[in-house]
């Protein structure tokens, strides 16, 4: 029996599938939701991010985060956060295409943006979410070069 994954924006509803670019159809535009709080910890994008990434859908939590990292200062940690979670989710979806080198070529920089953050965090936590603990999970399956039994998942504090 396996343990349901918690949800943390239940309102929005999860893909029927994730998406897999040039092997699944496209989502319909507008699907993503555009920000509605300036606070990223409880903004429904972010939240909805996480859902999806929790859930196996890399590409459309690539989308709800990219919609709150577009509008950020270049150099603040809140934007480099929500990249290196893009690129954890970017990495995690080529390994599923079966592309390991991609993989592991995008996790390289978005690892390098987690990890400076969370040695300036307080336990490592920003924006909720324990870094090393992600770090060490993307790390054991890009490691790997194929996609886990158990995948990489984000809970938030």
């Amino acid at each position: 029996m396996s343990r349901a994954i918690p949800r943390y924006a239940s309102s929005v509803p999860l893909p029927d599938q994730p998406y897999l670019p040039g092997r699944t159809p496209r989502p319909p535009e507008g699907a993503a939701h555009h920000p509605s709080s300036d606070d990223l910890c409880t903004a429904i994008e972010y939240l909805h991010g996480v859902d999806l990434f929790n859930h196996g859908c890399y590409w459309e939590a690539h989308e709800a985060w990219e919609s709150l990292w577009l509008p950020l200062h270049r150099e603040s940690e809140d934007r480099q956060h929500l990249q290196g979670l893009i690129q954890a989710s970017a990495a995690l979806l080529k390994l599923r295409l079966g592309e390991p080198e991609p993989a592991r070529t995008i996790w390289s920089r978005g690892r390098i943006r987690l990890v400076e953050i969370a040695a300036n965090a307080p336990d490592g936590v920003h924006l909720r979410v324990s870094l090393p603990t992600l770090v060490d999970e993307v790390d054991r399956v890009v490691a790997a070069g194929v996609p886990a039994e158990i995948p990489p998942r984000i809970t938030l504090r």
